[in-house]
C-alpha cells in the first residue's frame, strides 16, 4: 500500500480539499491510458476497469489510513506517572493518547490533556513525541511549550522539550516545563 498511500498524500499536498477526487481521476486516466494502449482494450473498457479500480484503491486507502498503531507505552506510563499530579495541579485531565498512523510515514504518538478556565473555557496541552528519537512539538492553549519556557529564562529546557531522546529524560524535561508554565497559566 506504500505506493497507493504516497499517490494520494502527494495530492493532498497539492489540493487539499479535493484530493481524494483528483487522485483518483488522475489515477483513473493513466491507468485507462495505458490499458487501452497495452493491453488493446477498448476507451469505454479501459474508462470504466480503470475508474472502479481507483475508486477501490481509495476506499481501501482510507481505510488504512484511519488505522492507528500502539502508542509507545513506556513514554505513556512515565508521562502518566510523573507529569499526570503536576498537570492536575494546574487543572489538567488526560483525555487522549493516540499512536500514528499506519499509512503515513510520521511515527509521533499524540497525547491530548485538558483544563477548564472560566475565563478562557477550555485549554489544550497537546504533546507529539516522534517514538524513535527526533522531534517532540508541546503546545498550550496553542502556544509552544519551548517559547513559554524561554520567556521564564531557560533556553537549554527549552531546547530540549523539544527533541523526543529516551522517553524517561523526556518526560523529566516536560515536567520540568509544566512546573515552569503551568503556575502562569492558572492564574
Amino acid at each position: 500500500m506504500r505506493p497507493i498511500h504516497w499517490w494520494f498524500f502527494w495530492w493532498e499536498e497539492i489540493i487539499p480539499s479535493l484530493y481524494r477526487v483528483v487522485a483518483v481521476g488522475v489515477g483513473a486516466v493513466i491507468t485507462a491510458t495505458a490499458l487501452a494502449l497495452i493491453a488493446g482494450t477498448g476507451w469505454v473498457v479501459a474508462s470504466l476497469l480503470a475508474t472502479v479500480g481507483w475508486i477501490v484503491l481509495a476506499i481501501l486507502q482510507d481505510r488504512d489510513q484511519r488505522v492507528h498503531l500502539d502508542v509507545n507505552d513506556e513514554f505513556q506510563a512515565l508521562l502518566r506517572d510523573r507529569a499526570d499530579p503536576a498537570l492536575a495541579r494546574a487543572g489538567f485531565v488526560f483525555n487522549l493518547a493516540q499512536g500514528p498512523c499506519r499509512a503515513r510515514s510520521d511515527r509521533s504518538d499524540t497525547f491530548l490533556y485538558e483544563a477548564d478556565n472560566p475565563a478562557e473555557g477550555c485549554i489544550d496541552l497537546w504533546i507529539r513525541r516522534h517514538r524513535s528519537g527526533g522531534p517532540m512539538e508541546v503546545s498550550v492553549d496553542g502556544r509552544p511549550l519551548e517559547r513559554l519556557v524561554v520567556s521564564h529564562g531557560h533556553p537549554q529546557l527549552a531546547a530540549r522539550v523539544t527533541r523526543a531522546e529516551r522517553p524517561a529524560d523526556d518526560v523529566t524535561a516536560l515536567v520540568a516545563a509544566f512546573a515552569l508554565v503551568l503556575p502562569e497559566l492558572s492564574r
